[in-house]
């Protein structure tokens, strides 16, 4: 009875601090700080997939290696979170957190330690705290020399890489410093000038247990690619399980070597603790209870039960880039969007902002009702049909928002240097996501865009000058995959015009190859400006142009004029035409044509008349030759 009561208490205090730093971590996300050594490194981030089973865990290898001290998933470079992982921080807070955690990861280990120690020596389940007061200041010192030979290894492999392997086997020498601590109550000093010898002379006996070690972590790492939330479930419960085992086999290893040797051990006459077969049970029953609270920590869900306040709606419409006509004609360099008008809503609180409210950070959760890319299966006989279907879902947004500025001086915020992540939900996304959010510098405009994990952002996350909108560039890979969802408390046309005529701030036309199509498009956008520098630079290669002699100012009012009165679920329709794949049909002209060119004409319709473009292309090169408008 006494062995299960000691071995049930270790697993349930490892489990403890384990969910502990789950939560802590992603409460970091939130609150905006990183607790180290336990910040996810590029080789152990883990992502959230979906399919037809639902949610999923991936991580890019496998792992090995020796529990130490106390188990941790940092062992097995397993994430702590089911969430997109955030950029590092380096402020205050995260030094202030991570030394705290440096601190009473110290008492727990002289817990959990002098817990193993009573039940290898003493047989006696002995008392966590009396074992944590008893260890605490040699475990702290021993952390932070741990601490600073790490940062060390780190300098000296940047350096020159032997050194810092050098440094890592010395580091691995008096690995088993702190066992000799507890076991024989040794001083640091004292104990950091015995483990060399002893690592020497037990290194026979330790070898077949660390061998074992690595196989059983090796195998626990795997189960890192489990659906979540067993993911991060099951490798929290086998390597609290199996690593505590190990430990204490360590430590009976050393024991008995000790003994055998002569080497004295002394009876510390631990304070007791009491136990029956309650207590036992009890302790049993604590370890699927922490290990469901770890689960419920590591998707972020533990937070939402501070999200009471009441949240105003904000209508919403999306936006998405595709490979458009004019992208290819202007060699990448033009974006034009596709829209879409749904039921689309975001409910999120925002404080006063503008008149010189502008708080540094804005942080909550945000309940979105939008569209998911889902994987639809169908089975007919020995046949299954798979194809991808956009689902309306509602999710959850946790998002931290820091404040930006932007070319014009203007405030705005986003979660660029800050955070954004979708909770784990009904949602089961064909692959894994990701999500930035902006929002202007008077809470008037929040945008949310969504996209696959795998796409390359910067070029996603772009910002317009006076830092009123989000303009997303194209992605070059699947931009398709890209979702941009712009919320207002009432959308209007003439707010959607200057959001298109900031974008095309970012574009331009590089080459005269179809420049007819990039014209289209910016008069479908009622953008003047861009009217006129495309008008302008064919007149200055030479190409004739037939224009009404207006500036952009005049352009731009006669091309609103011919939106004028269209509610926004009219007008985006129109304004589609300029993002999609052949919205303009370029119908030839027989009879204007000749034997050096031929003439087309090109429709540009609005809702209260169309514009049409007359152009000739040179038959020898196929160069465009003339051009005009309205005619």
């Amino acid at each position: 009875m006494g062995g299960t009561v000691a071995y049930s208490r270790l697993i349930v205090l490892v489990l403890l601090f384990e969910v502990f730093i789950t939560a802590l971590i992603v409460a970091g996300y939130y609150y905006g700080f990183s607790v180290y050594p336990y910040v996810s490194s590029s080789s152990s981030v883990s992502l959230i997939e979906g399919g037809a089973a639902g949610w999923e865990t991936r991580t890019e290898s496998f792992h090995a290696t020796l529990p130490l001290y106390m188990p941790s998933l940092q062992d097995l470079k397993a994430g702590y979170s089911s969430l997109q992982s955030g950029e590092p921080q380096w402020g205050a807070a995260s030094v202030l957190v991570s030394a705290a955690v440096l601190v009473l990861q110290s008492f727990v280990r002289g817990m959990f330690l002098g817990g193993a120690r009573g039940w290898v020596v003493d047989r006696r389940v002995a008392l966590f705290w009396a074992n944590g007061r008893r260890y605490f200041s040699e475990m702290l010192a021993w952390s932070i020399l741990q601490f600073l030979a790490g940062v060390l290894m780190l300098f000296l492999t940047a350096v020159f890489f032997p050194l810092g392997l050098l440094l890592l086997v010395v580091m691995m020498i008096y690995s088993i410093t702190p066992y000799f601590m507890v076991l024989q109550d040794l001083s640091l000093g004292d104990a950091i000038a015995k483990a060399p010898g002893m690592f020497r002379r037990y290194f026979g006996a330790m070898l077949p247990l660390a061998l074992i070690a690595m196989l059983c972590t090796f195998a626990i790492s795997l189960t890192r690619m489990m659906p979540a939330p067993y993911g991060y479930a099951v490798p929290l419960l086998l390597h609290s399980s199996l690593g505590t085992l190990l430990i204490v086999a360590l430590m009976f290893t050393l024991a008995s070597n000790l003994k055998k040797d002569g080497d004295s051990i002394p009876k510390l006459q631990p304070v007791v603790a009491p136990h029956n077969r309650l207590i036992a049970i009890i302790n049993v029953l604590l370890i699927p209870v922490l290990v469901t609270g770890g689960v419920y920590a590591s998707s972020g869900k533990h937070l939402t039960l501070f999200d009471s306040a009441h949240k105003p709606t904000y209508e919403g419409i999306m936006s998405r880039s595709n490979f458009a006509d004019v992208f290819y004609a202007s060699e990448q360099r033009y974006t034009a969007y596709e829209w879409r008008s749904e039921d689309y809503k975001l409910d999120m609180k925002l404080p006063e902002l503008g008149n010189g409210r502008q708080p540094d950070e804005l942080r909550g959760i945000a309940d979105i009702a939008w569209e998911i890319d889902e994987e639809v299966r169908t089975t007919s006989g020995n046949t299954t049909s798979i194809w991808v279907e956009p689902m309306e879902r509602k999710s959850r947004i946790l998002y931290r928002l820091v404040r930006h500025g932007s070319n014009d001086g203007s405030v705005y915020y986003s979660s660029d240097n800050g955070y954004a992540a979708i909770l784990p939900g009904d949602e089961k996304p064909r692959e894994p996501l990701s999500v930035r959010m902006f929002v202007d510098g008077n809470g008037e405009n929040v945008f949310v865009l969504k996209y696959s994990a795998r796409l390359e952002s910067s070029a996603l996350n772009r910002v317009s000058a006076d830092g009123r909108f989000l303009i997303p560039g194209t992605s070059p890979l699947n931009p398709m995959d890209v979702h941009s969802y712009w919320f207002a408390k009432r959308h209007k046309p003439d707010a959607i015009f200057d959001m298109l005529a900031a974008k095309n701030l970012e574009s331009y036309m590089p080459t005269l190859n179809r420049s007819q199509i990039a014209l289209a498009v910016a008069l479908q956008e009622g953008d003047g400006r861009m009217v006129v520098d495309l008008l302008d630079m064919l007149q200055n290669h030479e190409i004739q142009v037939k224009r009404p002699d207006w500036d952009a100012e005049e352009w731009t009012a006669q091309l609103r004029d011919l939106y004028k009165g269209a509610e926004v679920g009219t007008l985006l329709p129109y304004l589609t035409k300029a993002g999609e794949q052949f919205g303009y049909a370029e119908l030839q002209d027989s009879e204007s044509s000749n034997e050096a060119v031929d003439v087309f004409r090109m429709d540009v319709p609005f809702p209260n008349g169309n514009i049409l473009i007359t152009y000739s292309l040179s038959k020898e090169d196929g160069l465009l030759k003339s051009l005009s408008l309205y005619e």
